[in-house]
């Protein structure tokens, strides 16, 4: 059955958050058993990030509690899906690299650390794939189907979700002075979480918000693509430099250690670039954007 991530017109606020959460809850608990595991560590790992976001459209209109226990729950089965998603994501950054970097790694240097990546990635797949993990992932996803049956969400319509996505994107434009002040991979990597909630709450609404949010959902996942790979290099640098039997200071690994910075460096320059652009607006002026998408999904009702 298909469950198209959006608000349907004339569909009440705290129904419609009630409904997706129910709906990607249900997807994930749906592919966690997939033949592939790697597609459903990924998928699993997308819902989870969904789910988030519409939860966070509604955290100020719904009890402390009954959202930190929501919260608490998708760390919980993030936390499962990490080490498998991470060893396999190592895997993929490095091939890109190399691809981008082509010639500058030489075949040797580069067949010794894709087998240990490779080597690695199939071994974490084989102890998700063989220990308790996706029985754990389900148990956490079926306490939170229940935990969502009872979340209460006091306001209805536009009073229910405006506010929560006017704070999702205050605290982007927060992550993004912090990247600023700070530009270390955590920084960037938090930064990247709050695009991707912003992202998502955008998506949900892009049948009843205005025309111009589609191309601002469009640039957030470009932006979200490019703080993504960044993360994904940051990953690659701490498996080369702590690969079990070799010395994190050796040639090599200062060598790959130099593209994977020079990479992070031209993505991190796109990323603050497109970044600048769309969180420029102040708060105030993103509000009225609301107040302004509010009139005209009363209109289209």
């Amino acid at each position: 059955m298909v469950m198209p991530f959006h608000f349907k017109k004339g569909e009440p606020g705290a129904a419609a958050v009630r409904r997706l959460c129910r709906e990607r809850a249900e997807k994930a608990l749906n592919i966690a058993f997939r033949d592939d595991p790697m597609n459903a560590v990924h998928g699993m790992r997308r819902e989870i990030k969904k789910l988030r976001a519409v939860l966070r459209l509604v955290r100020g209109t719904t009890g402390k509690g009954a959202y930190r226990r929501c919260i608490q729950l998708l760390r919980q089965a993030a936390s499962v899906l990490a080490a498998p998603r991470d060893a396999c994501v190592q895997h993929r950054a490095f091939r890109e690299l190399r691809r981008h970097f082509d010639g500058k790694i030489s075949n040797r240097s580069a067949a010794r650390i894709e087998s240990a990546l490779r080597a690695r990635c199939r071994r974490e797949t084989q102890h998700f794939l063989e220990g308790d993990s996706r029985a754990r992932l389900k148990r956490i996803l079926r306490k939170m189907k229940r935990r969502l049956d009872d979340l209460k969400i006091r306001s209805d319509g536009w009073a229910a979700i405006g506010p929560g996505i006017e704070h999702c994107y205050c605290r982007g434009q927060k992550a993004r002075q912090r990247v600023l002040a700070e530009p270390s991979s955590e920084q960037f990597h938090l930064w990247r979480k709050r695009v991707k909630d912003l992202g998502y709450q955008l998506r949900l609404l892009r049948r009843i918000g205005p025309e111009r949010w589609r191309g601002m959902v469009k640039k957030l996942d470009a932006l979200g693509e490019l703080l993504g790979e960044d993360h994904d290099l940051a990953l690659l640098e701490q498996f080369v430099r702590g690969r079990p039997g070799r010395d994190g200071k050796s040639e090599e690994a200062q060598a790959l250690a130099r593209l994977i910075r020079s990479r992070q460096a031209e993505l991190r320059s796109a990323a603050l670039k497109l970044g600048a652009r769309l969180y420029a607006p102040e708060p105030a002026v993103f509000r009225r954007g609301l107040s302004m998408a509010e009139r005209d999904g009363r209109a289209k009702k």
